[in-house]
């Protein structure tokens, strides 16, 4: 009777400990805590019968399962504490350094900021590196200085007929495209756009470069002087704009144009190029040239005078050597301008006689 009437106590003193560990920080603790007391004391009392106490076990499991559940809490309890305590960071909005003031308004410099919208606005937003003009190469080539280092900058997305590759006969209006290159160049104010892929595997830099707030590359397409070429994602971000430019040069008949089958999607057609060049040879020595129609596809006959009449002017002056050019205070002398020969330009740098 005296062991019942303990029982009854301790298990009302165990069922005031659980509302009050409901209740409390600790409550898992303290039930696990009087589950593993209310257990011992079973198997005490066990033990000294000399009998096994299935009840013990059962509430040791409890305890234990309680304790554990205290553990898992206590982490949750820790980690919403830190969060809470975290300290809230204001939106700002970072400006990155000035972009020239002829650059569009659409392409101006990154804005990084904690609102998502403005992000991905900032992410479309085109990062022009300034660059100065070193020296011309081709249509399609030059070299720059960027941030005091030269390099050698290839247009992306476009092709220009050749005029210094080697092996390569110079092709119909190559020196008409290196000169538009070389003159828009020389304005200044230039700037290059990078694209995803920053070289190729000659290690030229590959971009879009702008003159003021006109592009090159597009230029260059809207002149008839080059054709959409070399679309190796990922840079590909301006192609379907490039398309729709070279689709009105096509039908305007201008440039590369001009010449039926030149320009082909894998090149410019070399047969065709050395029968034009023949054809425009031949007018220089034949008058009635201009009258008669040709065997082959022509340019138009305005461009077939154009292209050769380039290539003359450019034969009328002439130097023996680079000692003749810089006493005639020529040099140097750009590809395309007068007295300019390959043989003065040694590099093949699209530059002749330069100090």
């Amino acid at each position: 009777m005296r062991s019942n009437g303990k029982g009854k106590i301790i298990g009302i003193i165990f069922a005031v400990i659980i509302v009050v560990a409901i209740i409390k920080y600790l409550g898992l603790l303290i039930i696990a805590g009087g589950l593993g007391y209310w257990g011992y004391k079973r198997y005490q009392n066990a033990k000294r019968e000399n009998q096994k106490s299935k009840l013990a076990i059962v509430l040791f499991s409890l305890a234990g399962i309680f304790f554990l559940a205290f553990i898992g809490n206590l982490t949750n309890v820790k980690q919403q504490e830190l969060a809470n305590k975290a300290p809230t960071v204001p939106a700002k909005v970072e400006q990155t350094s000035a972009e020239p003031t002829t650059v569009k308004p659409e392409q101006t410099s990154n804005v990084v900021s904690t609102s998502v919208s403005k992000e991905e606005t900032a992410s479309e937003q085109p990062k022009h590196i300034p660059i100065t003009l070193i020296a011309g190469t081709d249509g399609d080539t030059f070299k720059a200085s960027i941030q005091g280092k030269e390099e050698k900058i290839r247009l992306l997305l476009v092709d220009t007929p050749e005029s210094v590759k080697q092996g390569t006969p110079l092709q119909p209006f190559a020196k008409e495209a290196s000169a538009f290159t070389l003159k828009q160049l020389k304005h200044g104010n230039l700037s290059l756009e990078l694209d995803v892929s920053e070289r190729d595997k000659y290690g030229r830099l590959l971009g879009y470069v702008w003159v003021g707030d006109k592009m090159l590359n597009e230029m260059l397409i809207e002149k008839g002087y080059a054709r959409v070429a070399y679309i190796n994602p990922p840079n590909v971000k301006y192609v379907d704009q490039f398309k729709e430019i070279q689709t009105t040069a096509q039908k305007s008949g201008i440039g590369i144009w001009s010449i039926e089958n030149y320009a082909q999607e894998d090149g410019f057609n070399q047969k065709v190029a050395q029968k034009v060049t023949i054809e425009a040879d031949s007018l220089k020595y034949d008058s009635n040239a201009k009258e008669s129609k040709p065997k082959v596809a022509t340019p138009k006959n305005e461009v077939v005078q154009s292209y050769s009449e380039s290539r003359e002017s450019s034969s009328n002056v002439y130097y023996k050597n680079c000692s003749a050019v810089r006493a005639a205070g020529a040099d140097p002398i750009h590809e395309g301008e007068p007295g300019y020969s390959r043989k003065l330009d040694r590099d093949g740098d699209g530059v002749a006689c330069e100090r």
